[in-house]
């Protein structure tokens, strides 16, 4: 018998949609204040006529019922405000979604429009204002939340300004920066479920939050940085008639300041979204729902430049409709900024920062690779000649020039205030805790949960006992999951769970495959499943289950774009599905197999995916039905051995991460599952299972300067040398100043000190890294923490006068180690200690 709480049958599912439009008329018939006249369709005809049917045609793929409940909501609400929130979210969030969540926003919106009235264009505002997602997160009445929550003062604020600076207090309260899975987290889930999250959460949150108050807001980011490994993303605010970034969670005074300050130069290219772009921005990309623009300008000044490109073929001709990659290393790998597309002419051109970066241009089988070098100049001039031959090797040193940054002090009222909301995270966490001592559920477990608590009661009720095994998986497994999970959700995970062989990787167990949202169970015969049954299959091996999973997919799934929903649907959605894109198709395929019992991940390796066969992961491609590396050694090419060692001859030990195997692929590299084993003595061996592997090997020898050079091994026999020239072989001794504050702080014993203050960003990631490793640390910071607590922080008052100093210093992480010379430091993010 299933409890009340997880009854799902149909009847009840035909209910809900009946409750949910009786919902929506009801609302309807409820007073709202009139939109301004650009908001109608009498006072804006234009707008209007060009919103409806996108809204219309966002509706087509849609369940009947559900598209029907949206339908209501455009005849009640006849408008363009109603009309853009329902033809600008992705259809595929649309089918995931309540849509009683869109009215409700609506409504919301409409409070705004009545306490501020319109002060933009239409289009600015809907696009920066009236926008219900901010990133990849699940559709949610956020608005009113957030308003209950303690926004509804700051709305009422009427200097921008002012009301900026109250929006990223009260976000402060919200939020604790830790490094997490891709999943997003609506604004609602960190609010009252977590108050954690990852950078792009920070930036959901704000933006959430400051279009909640009325300004306008944006996603802002660099996909991949260039001077240093991985990516980063903010948000933009619009304070009087220009856009200015915010570091989010930094409780900026002032905007345009933030950690990343100065670094501008070192990105090459700032990305934001918008939706109705206006003919003032630089629009790379217009997409059905988003529009990307290149937001550099707003960053960079006038030390932006302009780079002008044209491809042309081996005879002169203009080559049209190209694809062009902007590239930066990152990673181990040439990592593609952005893909554009080159005009009639074939012509193409967009600002960038003064930094290094690579473009990648291909068409019909023909490419063409070039360097555009670090330059003051204000216009760059490039000229591509595509050819068959692929992209040949290189050696350079990429150059990164920084720019001076004026950092402003905030006032020391504000300061306090900053520190007394984030003693009110703190307090919310210490009820959470509290809760958690007095759950049936074990403490250990049961903290992890945080706001959801309530859920995983639920769950422990009804599925005593739960296996000890289990619990510890909980544990050690993402806890994004545990805030987010329901009770269904949870037992639905259990029970798949226990018929799975616990030793295999924890892949097998994901309830996710990419960046999608978690799946709602399926109810088969009274049962709670993760999976459908359709999905399982039975073989002689895993070999012939994998063989008859994938051929069962492929009789019942098509690839079809044009028929697909949009993103990327949670599973029990794209299940339902009988079109799907490439990518859906591979994420459905991973479901497939883990429903199974075979481990499975997604790779962005076009047609391939990634399975765990024979104690080992192996590519297996869609399209072929085949998988890697299953030949015979004659038929494999041998592995190569790289020895590696610096200019004075020295070998260089500990270098995997400097190593990155890729396969070229129509005009982008794509990184591989190869295994890069250390032999000693600054020897490497490749394991070589995949043919034409282009290997990059590259270092940043300085946050302004990295050697990096790409090596096809398909002509290269046994062996290869490499000759790492001005490699970092240390850090530089510490200086006199830091040397005092040292001494003043710390004992003997200790050898690693980060110099940076606990709400810092940059200076929790590299706690974060240095407790991955288990490297004991004294975190020495210029403020004291309160009640908020960051493991080994200790306030400094040394540290504190020498920021007060020069309070620049406060903003760049400063990393001590000490070796048997004495203290070396590195300012900045390093890549791995010495």
């Amino acid at each position: 018998m299933i409890c009340s709480y997880y009854s799902t049958t149909p009847v009840l599912a035909r209910l809900k949609v009946i409750w949910t439009l009786l919902l929506i008329t009801l609302a309807s018939l409820s007073p709202i204040a009139a939109l301004p006249t650009e908001l109608q369709k009498e006072g804006n005809p234009e707008l209007y006529t060009r919103l409806l049917p996108l809204a219309e045609e966002n509706l087509a793929k849609l369940e009947k019922s559900k598209a029907k409940a949206y339908r209501k909501m455009l005849t009640s609400h006849d408008d363009i405000l109603m009309a853009y929130l329902i033809s600008y979210e992705e259809d595929a969030r649309l089918a995931e979604a309540d849509p009683k969540i869109t009215l409700e926003n609506y409504q919301e919106i409409c409070k705004v429009l009545e306490r501020e009235g319109l002060q933009y264009s239409p289009e600015f505002f809907l696009s920066y204002v009236a926008r219900q997602s901010v990133s990849d997160e699940r559709l949610s009445s956020y608005r009113k939340a957030m308003l209950e929550d303690g926004l509804a003062e700051v709305a009422l604020i009427s200097d921008p300004l002012k009301r900026f600076r109250e929006t990223s207090n009260w976000c402060v309260e919200k939020l604790l920066f830790m490094q997490t899975s891709g999943r997003d987290q609506n604004p609602v889930d960190i609010t009252r479920k977590s108050l954690t999250g990852r950078c792009e959460e920070m930036q959901i949150l704000f933006v959430a939050a400051a279009r909640t108050v009325g300004l306008p807001a944006r996603p802002a980011s660099t996909p991949w940085w260039a001077h240093m490994d991985n990516n980063h993303a903010w948000a933009e605010v619009y304070l009087d008639d220009m856009w200015h970034y915010t570091g989010d969670m930094d409780a900026a005074y002032y905007p345009n300041q933030t950690w990343f300050s100065g670094m501008i130069d070192k990105t090459v290219m700032i990305l934001a979204e918008g939706s109705l772009a206006s003919e003032d921005d630089e629009v790379l990309i217009s997409g059905r729902y988003d529009s990307v623009i290149n937001s550099t300008p707003n960053y960079a000044g006038e030390r932006t430049r302009r780079v002008d490109i044209v491809c042309v073929d081996e005879a002169g001709e203009a080559v049209p409709s190209a694809q062009v990659a902007v590239m930066v290393y990152n990673w181990g790998a040439l990592r593609p900024l952005i893909f554009l597309r080159t005009d009639d002419s074939g012509r193409l051109s967009f600002s960038a920062g003064s930094g290094d970066f690579y473009l990648l241009a291909y068409k019909a089988g023909k490419q063409a690779l070039a360097l555009v070098k670090a330059s003051a100049a204000k216009i760059n001039a490039v000229e591509l000649w595509l050819t068959e031959a692929d992209p040949d090797g290189f050696n350079e040193i990429l150059e990164y020039p920084a720019n001076e940054m004026l950092w402003q002090e905030a006032p020391e009222a504000y300061r306090q205030e900053v520190q007394t909301r984030k003693d009110m995270w703190q307090d919310q966490i210490q009820l959470w805790e509290a809760a958690a001592k007095n759950s049936i559920v074990p403490d250990s477990l049961a903290n992890l949960a945080r706001g959801n608590l309530g859920e995983l009661e639920l769950f422990w009720n009804r599925n005593q006992p739960v296996q000890d095994d289990y619990v510890r998986f909980l544990m050690a497994y993402d806890p994004k999951f545990l805030w987010q999970a329901d009770a269904r959700l949870l037992e639905a995970h259990y029970k798949f769970w226990q018929r799975q062989d616990p030793e295999l990787p924890a892949e097998l167990f994901a309830p996710t495959v990419f960046y999608e949202e978690l799946p709602v169970p399926v109810v088969e015969k009274g049962e709670l499943r993760l999976y459908p049954r359709s999905f399982e299959k039975t073989g002689k091996n895993t070999r012939d289950i994998l063989r008859k999973a994938m051929k069962w997919q492929k009789k019942n799934y098509r690839i079809d774009p044009r028929k697909a929903l949009s993103g990327l649907p949670r599973l029990d959605v794209l299940a339902s599905r009988k079109h799907l894109s490439d990518v859906q198709y591979r994420m459905l395929a991973i479901y497939i197999l883990r429903a199974n019992g075979i481990p499975a991940d997604f790779t962005r390796l076009p047609n391939n995916i990634l399975v765990y066969l024979d104690h080992d992961w192996h590519y297996y491609n869609l399209k072929e039905g085949l998988v890697s590396n299953t030949g015979t050694t004659d038929d494999k090419k041998g592995d190569i051995v790289i020895h590696v060692a610096d200019g004075d001859g020295i070998p260089i030990t500990n270098a995997t991460a400097h190593f990155g195997a890729t396969k070229y692929v129509d005009g982008a590299f794509y990184s591989l599952n190869t295994r890069i084993e250390e032999l000693g003595s600054g020897s490497y061996r490749i394991d070589l299972a995949e043919d034409d592997i282009k290997l990059f090997f590259g270092y940043r020898i300085s946050d302004s300067r990295t050697s990096l050079r790409m090596l096809p091994l398909a002509s290269i026999q046994d062996s290869l040398v490499i000759v790492a020239q001005d490699y970092p072989r240390a850090w530089q001794p510490a200086s006199e100043d830091l040397l005092r504050i040292i001494e003043s702080e710390i004992s003997e014993e200790n050898e690693l000190v980060i110099l940076g203050n606990h709400d810092q960003e940059n200076s929790l990631r590299l706690a974060q890294k240095l407790q991955d490793l288990n490297r004991k640390v004294v975190f020495l910071g210029y403020q004291n923490q309160g009640s908020r607590k960051i493991p080994e922080y200790v306030f400094s008052p040394a540290w504190q006068s020498l920021v007060r100093e020069d309070p620049a210093m406060g903003h760049i992480p400063i990393t001590l180690y000490k070796d048997t010379d004495g203290w070396k430091m590195y300012q900045g993010i390093w890549e791995k200690l010495p």
